[in-house]
């Protein structure tokens, strides 16, 4: 019996390393301004123009850099959507190893 505990539990390990493997390559805070106009040019509900990013954490790693464009998208959501030409938008940008990417809304500062 104590033989096959310790078959399963060395047969599952590689499943637990697998799982740590994927790990976070950018975490970072970004700041923007919604662009209502640019956002109809392009035929989007929402256009929002970044002007800023900061590390989210003090050990997280942040380098994002004009050449290395990163896809904003917004999950469907009324308060961005509805947000006024020129509001600001704080969002916490974090990607992972495998470049999925995932976009959270922390405020919207109106003008």
């Amino acid at each position: 019996m104590k033989f096959i505990s310790k078959a399963l539990i060395i047969a599952s390990l590689p499943l637990f390393s697998v799982v740590s493997v994927a790990e976070v390559t950018q975490d970072c805070i970004l700041e923007g301004t919604v662009d209502k106009k640019k956002a109809e040019q392009m035929g989007r509900d929402v256009y929002v123009a970044f002007h800023s990013s900061q590390r989210a954490e003090s050990g997280s790693k942040c380098q994002l850099e004009r050449r290395n464009r990163i896809q904003f998208k917004e999950p469907k959501n009324a308060m961005i959507e509805n947000a006024p030409d020129g509001a600001k938008v704080k969002y916490r940008y974090t990607e992972h190893d495998d470049q999925t990417g995932e976009w959270q809304l922390m405020g919207i500062s109106m003008p």
